[in-house]
């Protein structure tokens, strides 16, 4: 079966970030799951060349936040770009934050901070439609 490289989460959560990969795991759509709890750890991954299909971006950490991260991602050379940005969210957008958001062109959509198989799924069909990748078809649906 046909995978995706890798997924990055971050966050600074080490018991989200457990649960997260757990469930990604259990989706088996990605060969690996990269973890930073901030920012800045995230984008020393990204510029040694550990790019990631799907980054799963928690908004308040320590060192380097969400925003923060955005804007020095949006920095980079092309070559370290190109992957989906999944605003992760624990509640609400206040109104300012989801107005920053609407305009940042990386962040493709929100999520729960807690994922679902059935959102990585989601996500997964939605922006990489590859016929070979049938990791969220009927047959892997169930898997516990």
């Amino acid at each position: 079966m046909k995978k995706l490289k890798r997924f990055l989460l971050i966050d600074d959560s080490r018991a989200t970030n457990f649960f997260n990969k757990t469930i990604i795991e259990k989706v088996q759509c990605v060969e690996e799951v990269f973890i930073a709890e901030n920012g800045k750890q995230a984008l020393d991954y990204i510029q040694s060349e550990i790019i990631p299909e799907i980054i799963f971006l928690d908004i308040n950490m320590p060192v380097m936040d969400g925003w923060e991260f955005i804007a020095e991602y949006q920095k980079l050379d092309d070559k370290y770009k190109g992957s989906v940005i999944i605003l992760m969210l624990g509640t609400e957008l206040s109104k300012e934050d989801e107005e920053k958001a609407a305009h940042i062109l990386e962040i493709k959509e929100y999520a729960k901070k807690m994922l679902t198989k059935e959102i990585v799924c989601k996500i997964v069909m939605k922006y990489f439609s590859l016929p070979e990748l049938d990791c969220c078809s009927e047959s892997h649906k169930n898997i516990v």
